[in-house]
């Protein structure tokens, strides 16, 4: 019987917690980046960004998110050897998909809520050409920032943040290309220091859902 009222205690407090779950969707921009290979370098222009998320709060002050955000962009890849040719992508879609942690950092005003964020995910680039065949990529990716929610009532609120997308190679390939048709194709090798750092400004709308 004890074992059950604190099962229910237990429960009671999850339920508690979920009722303050906070809905986000929010529009921006993105510094697309660029990344060095042995064989040339991949630029990925700028471009507007958009997303949302999903924000659970653990502790008082400790949110988890689960959150998305895209990117429709082109990119181009310049060569530097002989053998390899310049290559514009015309559509590339950038995709992150992250689970982390809101900190909040407290100045004691519950209508103005700054924090930093870190999360973990995955990074998935998406070409879609109708002259180039260009394999998806998907790669580890963490994202850090800091941002604030302001609210404007008790469950309507604006939420502003700036992130550091980071996209991360285990591997020596990063992508692989052909040209339709029977024509040539090649991958492209990662130097050891190569990185390509995103950033995201954005903002939107938050909701709080429940009591």
């Amino acid at each position: 019987m004890k074992k059950i009222k604190l099962l229910i205690i237990a429960l009671g407090i999850s339920f508690s917690a979920f009722s303050q779950i906070e809905l986000a969707a929010t529009a921006g921009y993105m510094f697309g980046g660029s990344i060095d290979y042995y064989e040339g370098k991949m630029k990925i222009y700028d471009n507007m960004s958009y997303g949302g998320s999903l924000i659970l709060p653990v502790k008082e002050i400790v949110d988890l998110e689960i959150n998305y955000t895209r990117m429709d962009s082109r990119a181009r890849f310049t060569a530097y050897r002989p053998g390899y040719n310049n290559v514009d992508i015309n559509h590339l879609n950038v995709n992150y998909l992250q689970i982390g942690t809101l900190k909040t950092l407290n100045i004691n005003n519950d209508m103005v809520r700054p924090f930093g964020s870190f999360s973990l995910g995955a990074a998935w680039f998406q070409v879609k050409d109708d002259v180039y065949s260009i394999d998806d990529v998907w790669q580890f990716s963490i994202t850090a920032g800091l941002g604030a929610k302001v609210y404007i009532s008790e469950r309507v609120g604006l939420i502003f943040r700036g992130r550091f997308m980071l996209p991360i190679n285990f591997t020596g390939v990063g992508f692989y290309y052909g040209i339709g048709g029977g024509g040539s194709g090649g991958g492209l090798s990662l130097n050891s220091y190569a990185q390509m750092v995103q950033i995201d400004l954005s903002g939107g709308l938050v909701i709080r859902l429940g009591n």
